[in-house]
């Protein structure tokens, strides 16, 4: 339903940098891409880690926290997760062109017999039959919905150690991780259509006098799939008692297998006095390839504590992605034309927050907040239609606790609200995306000499709808995510 063409030359658009889909079909940019990594205890504390210190997992969050490590650590992690999309697309008649809604919502099944009949010439065919349709669904539901994707895998997540030694006679700790991370996109659109009769935001439709109007309907799908490995290497120095400083820079490498698709299921003519026909028509597009991406991240922190009261901070500083894509594109059986490129996102600067507070001994109880103007990002080559394509800001909210009932076990729980970087069509709120929930727990377990286990769950879910004039499509994202680990202090 978008006005976006998939052609030969044209296979770049702009998109969020950390949006894992799009509401609106966009081509392949950036999505999927999340430069981000946790370990397993903060991924149980709802990653509210900027104000925590001496863990090895600080290097994910703020390596300022790294500075009370007083023993050399080393940590390995895995993880297992699933991610699932479905979309509920909802189509409303009204009195213009009212049983249009039938063919799009799927209630009517035209026969290739009747192509290019009007609407009320087949009104009293034996095969003009309308499907009633299901009532009472909770709309983003699993039974509601017209499609669903899912997919899972299990991988190593990181490997991490910790070096405490002196530097110049002040106290200081080396330390360096790999991490592995997958890229997961994929959006499905079945009733793409150019132009779009229900929402002027991509060009008005022409007004019906004396002749019809034509717009094709589509269906369109877009897929991503990858791994992206981090290398992060940091520094933190403990200034006298309550002062941590940290300073580190991730080197990222990901490779992504791309696909995006644009089949054509036919045509509407539209015309005045509410007639409108429809006709089979095939335009198969299919755009495939690779897509490789580079970055180099400077994090930089400060952790300063009190008796029972860590504060924190910790500004990632603006930075560069760059995407290299080889594509070839075919279209409808024909020969395959190759293309390659690159474009850049100039990725503003985030900045985090963090306090960690420990009112008796057995509960302490963490609070970070995160924001990053990615209003202010910057793509190159731009976008033509990048008036389309408003970027929000991303804040986060995220809080942890963690209970230790005994010595050697901790008991771990967290939520993690976080803002969208697209913003849905037809939406009252256009500076902010919509809200995406993370409920987390876990526990870590001490074994004494033979170091540490911990495990973490959480389930993050997200729904949204875009609105039209002639439809609403409910979309449903959920992330389940399980991860193991082990850290052995020397």
């Amino acid at each position: 339903m978008f006005k976006y063409a998939l052609t030969v030359l044209q296979i770049v658009l702009m998109a969020a940098i950390c949006a894992t889909a799009q509401h609106r079909g966009d081509d392949l940019a950036f999505q999927g891409l999340q430069l981000s990594s946790s370990g397993v205890k903060a991924t149980a504390m709802g990653q509210a880690f900027t104000a925590r210190s001496g863990d090895l997992e600080s290097l994910y969050h703020n390596p300022a926290g790294l500075s009370d490590i007083t023993r050399l650590q080393i940590s390995a992690a895995a993880h297992h997760y699933g991610k699932q999309w479905r979309e509920n697309q909802v189509y409303r008649p009204n009195r213009m062109f009212w049983t249009m809604a039938f063919y799009l919502e799927g209630l009517y099944t035209p026969d290739p017999k009747n192509n290019g009949k009007w609407d009320y010439e087949i009104a009293q065919d034996t095969s003009y039959h309308v499907t009633p349709p299901v009532t009472g669904l909770e709309p983003f539901s699993e039974e509601a919905a017209d499609w669903q994707k899912k997919t899972t895998a299990t991988r190593a997540l990181n490997l991490g150690i910790a070096l405490p030694l002196k530097l110049a006679g002040v106290q200081s700790v080396l330390s360096a991780a790999y991490s592995s991370q997958p890229i997961l996109d994929f959006d499905r659109n079945d009733t793409y259509l150019d132009p779009h009769i229900g929402y002027d935001a991509y060009g008005f439709v022409p007004r019906v006098v004396t002749d019809t109007v034509r717009f094709s309907w589509s269906r369109f799908t877009r897929e991503r799939e990858g791994d992206m490995q981090n290398l992060t290497a940091a520094v933190a120095v403990r200034l006298g008692e309550r002062l941590n400083l940290g300073a580190e820079m991730n080197w990222m490498q990901a490779t992504a297998t791309d696909h995006q698709s644009l089949n054509r299921v036919g045509y509407f003519d539209i015309a005045k006095d509410n007639r409108f026909r429809f006709s089979y028509d095939t335009l198969d597009t299919a755009v495939e390839g690779e897509s490789k991406f580079s970055a180099a991240q400077f994090k930089i922190g400060v952790l300063y504590k009190f008796d029972r009261l860590n504060l924190g901070m910790a500004v990632r500083l603006p930075y560069t992605v760059t995407r290299k894509w080889d594509y070839a594109t075919r279209i409808s059986g024909a020969a395959a034309v190759t293309t390659a490129g690159e474009q850049t996102f100039e990725h503003p600067a985030a900045f985090s927050f963090g306090a960690s507070v420990t009112p008796i001994d057995p509960f302490r109880f963490m609070l970070d907040y995160e924001y990053c103007n990615y209003s202010q990002g910057k793509m190159t080559p731009e976008d033509a239609t990048a008036a389309l394509h408003h970027v929000p800001d991303l804040t986060e909210l995220r809080c942890g606790m963690e209970f230790k009932p005994f010595q050697f076990l901790a008991l771990l729980a967290g939520y993690r609200y976080s803002s969208a970087t697209f913003v849905p069509d037809g939406a009252a709120i256009k500076d902010i995306g919509p809200a995406a929930s993370t409920l987390s727990f876990g526990a870590s377990l001490s074994l004494f000499d033979l170091g540490r286990l911990d495990i973490a769950y959480e389930m993050q879910r997200l729904n949204y709808y875009d609105s039209y004039f002639s439809n609403t499509n409910y979309v449903h994202e959920a992330f389940n995510h399980i991860l193991f680990g082990y850290t052995y202090t020397f």
